[in-house]
């Protein structure tokens, strides 16, 4: 089949990094190139804040690419993604498996349903629409998980250690823009003139949650100031995974709305399989280090996040200045597939490193792991 002179472009700004474009017009299968071009760009829209990574968008794009390339090579060419058929898609996952891990083909056919979910309406066949929507209809039974791996206790230490001191510096750096800010206030005349510069761009912040343009400075840098941005998610993630034990996505979604309760901060948060349920968190108080229990974390990381969740208008507690956001504030929630990528990028800055030498990678599964077989050890 010849291939396509001309095709959609799709572009996609990450939360770090240059614009990337996708380009549809070397692919093959050219008729079904405007519904999943539309689809990616459903996937990678700022508003959604599902994607934030270039990893992560170009993980999508090969899924696409390897699809329409097993597409073209059907006996039957297809005129539009509506002749697409569930055949089509055990076929798919028949092909691909025969040289990738179940767990490798479970993903891989996730991400292509997320994708058709978000094609335009109308463009799928409704059989194959029945099957998107539970993606194990077509994966059938997933093997059973693998135990999750523990780190030593060196390792783990190490770990937790980074993670404290990055965090340490971040509420110095904080704590200092709000008493800079609080003394331009009650008294500018008392300051000098690099620091009253520099607290009328916190005021602005404060005030619009927008982030002024300075010359010869990243913006990042400036939101810095007064926010918590992506480069402050991997040492406070850590933290809070190991300090609260929770599951990944359960620590992910910690609510914003809690109340003090008896010395316990006190919050509903959505379980596996408790359902919505209730989570108490001992608080230490005065005298203790917020960064070593969990109940004083929370109310640390609640009001490090207060600004940005003012501006994002959202409810979760993880709240920061990405950029991107739906009501172009630029403060967002954090979202866990964002997370990830931005531990090991973090570990390897630090050069944390396993104990037979080599570079250490940092799982948030096995970080939850080591934190509870600690705990059932006391």
């Amino acid at each position: 089949m010849p291939e396509n002179t001309t095709g959609p472009v799709v572009r996609f700004t990450p939360m770090t990094g240059r614009e990337r474009t996708y380009d549809f017009a070397p692919l093959p299968c050219p008729p079904l190139h405007a519904p999943l071009a539309a689809a990616l760009q459903a996937r990678l829209a700022s508003d959604t804040g599902s994607i934030l990574t270039l990893a992560a968008a170009d993980t999508y794009f090969g899924t696409i690419r390897r699809f329409l390339a097993f597409l073209s090579m059907q006996d039957q060419p297809l005129a539009g993604l509506d002749d697409v058929r569930p055949g089509h898609l055990y076929t798919y996952r028949d092909v691909e498996g025969a040289t990738r891990s179940a767990a490798g083909i479970g993903r891989e056919l996730a991400q292509l349903c997320r994708l058709l979910q978000d094609a335009p309406y109308g463009s799928l066949h409704s059989s194959v629409w029945d099957m998107i929507k539970a993606p194990r209809k077509i994966t059938g039974p997933q093997p059973p998980r693998t135990a999750v791996q523990p780190y030593t206790r060196r390792e783990y230490a190490a770990v937790l250690q980074t993670a404290r001191t990055d965090a340490a510096e971040i509420i110095a750096r904080l704590t200092a823009s709000e008493e800079l800010l609080a003394a331009f206030r009650a008294a500018p005349d008392t300051l000098s003139e690099e620091d009253q510069a520099t607290a009328r761009l916190l005021d602005v912040m404060d005030r619009t949650g927008h982030i002024p343009h300075v010359e010869g400075r990243p913006k990042q840098d400036t939101a810095r100031l007064l926010f918590l941005t992506l480069a402050d998610a991997a040492p406070l993630f850590v933290l809070a995974l190991a300090l609260g034990r929770l599951r990944v996505t359960e620590t992910a979604n910690l609510p914003s709305q809690h109340v003090v309760n008896h010395g316990d901060v006190v919050f509903r948060i959505s379980m596996r399989k408790e359902g919505n349920a209730p989570c108490w968190w001992e608080i230490r108080g005065e005298g203790h280090d917020p960064l070593e229990s969990a109940g004083d974390f929370y109310l640390l990381l609640h009001r490090l996040t207060e600004r940005s969740r003012r501006f994002s208008g959202t409810p979760q507690l993880w709240n920061l200045w990405t950029g991107r956001s739906a009501n172009l504030s630029g403060h967002a929630p954090l979202s866990r597939h964002a997370t990830a990528p931005l531990l090991n990028t973090w570990a390897h800055r630090h050069h944390l490193t396993a104990d037979n030498g080599r570079p250490l990678t940092v799982q948030m599964s096995r970080l939850r792991a080591t934190a509870k077989a600690l705990a059932d050890q006391g």
